[in-house]
């Protein structure tokens, strides 16, 4: 009898193991920190399935449920003490890793840092604005890795623009991101013309929003003179996110005495590819107007 309730804890042992909800990670990052995951977290996404990548590249993550910081550390004879957490873009529905992106931080002296947020999985978006404000609050504590906790900052395209321009306005005063750099951020969430606005707005406030609820996390309807200084780089022809989406932003932005910075091209979609040199000048630039970067 011994013998046999052994065996049946070893099994349900076993049982319960392989049912643990799976996570992933990218792995090409200098380094990998865990923040915390739906059991641990104040808020929780109510994601109960596996963690899973979207493409063979093993670059985009759906599913989530836990957050991470994938960190790519600045050039060390180049270090400006400058620190970028990076919110992956994908429609609140897939987190898209701009793996490029972050080592062209990081060869220009600034550690840059993805982070794998949990996605609001139908109106839990808690989690998401929990992982964020932690992925900065984080990144302030790694002087280890020549930080300046002054100069921590935040950047995102599209949806991750969104949440980028969120937690330069939901932290509280002298703790919000010294610069935000959005990229075709989608910022009027009432305002959605195509179906992928349409679908993140699901993801984000669930399927029975209502205008109130997309007009409350508009983040251009959050500006105050102490939100984060920004750069807004977008095109013209954007097709997903239209361009006054940011132009509101900016023009909340200077209408409260925020510095901003805008450029818009005439052509180039839901996407900054075709300008990508003019607009790593144009980052550079800010950051460099900001006293940022020397």
């Amino acid at each position: 009898m011994k013998k046999f309730f052994i065996l049946l804890a070893v099994t349900v042992g076993a049982t319960l193991s392989a049912m643990a909800q799976k996570t992933v990670s990218y792995e090409g990052a200098d380094e990998i920190v865990r923040l915390w995951d739906n059991k641990t977290a104040k808020h929780s996404n109510c994601e109960t399935r596996d963690e899973i990548w979207r493409n063979n590249k093993k670059t985009a993550i759906r599913q989530s449920s836990s957050c991470e910081l994938y960190i790519f550390k600045a050039a060390p004879e180049k270090n400006t003490g400058a620190a970028i957490a990076m919110f992956p873009g994908g429609g609140y529905s897939t987190l898209n890793l701009s793996i490029s992106l972050a080592r062209w931080y990081a060869s220009q002296g600034i550690t840059a840092a993805i982070v794998k947020y949990r996605l609001p999985n139908f109106g839990h978006y808690e989690a998401t604005i929990e992982d964020a404000e932690g992925a900065v609050r984080y990144l302030r504590t790694r002087t280890d890795l020549g930080i300046n906790p002054a100069k921590v900052g935040v950047g995102g395209s599209s949806a991750g623009g969104h949440l980028s321009s969120w937690v330069s306005n939901s932290m509280p005063d002298g703790e919000k991101p010294a610069f935000a750099l959005l990229l075709y951020a989608w910022i009027d969430l009432t305002n959605s013309t195509s179906l992928a606005e349409s679908k993140g707005l699901f993801q984000l406030l669930g399927k029975d929003y209502t205008y109130n609820d997309a007009l409350k996390l508009s983040t251009h309807t959050m500006v105050t003179p102490t939100t984060s200084p920004s750069l807004l780089l977008l095109c013209y022809d954007d097709p997903t996110v239209q361009s006054t989406s940011s132009t509101k932003y900016y023009e909340a932005l200077v209408n409260n005495g925020v510095k901003a910075s805008m450029h818009i091209f005439p052509y180039g979609g839901h996407s900054i590819k075709k300008h990508l040199g003019e607009c790593q000048s144009a980052i550079i630039d800010w950051l460099k107007w900001l006293k940022i970067i020397e």
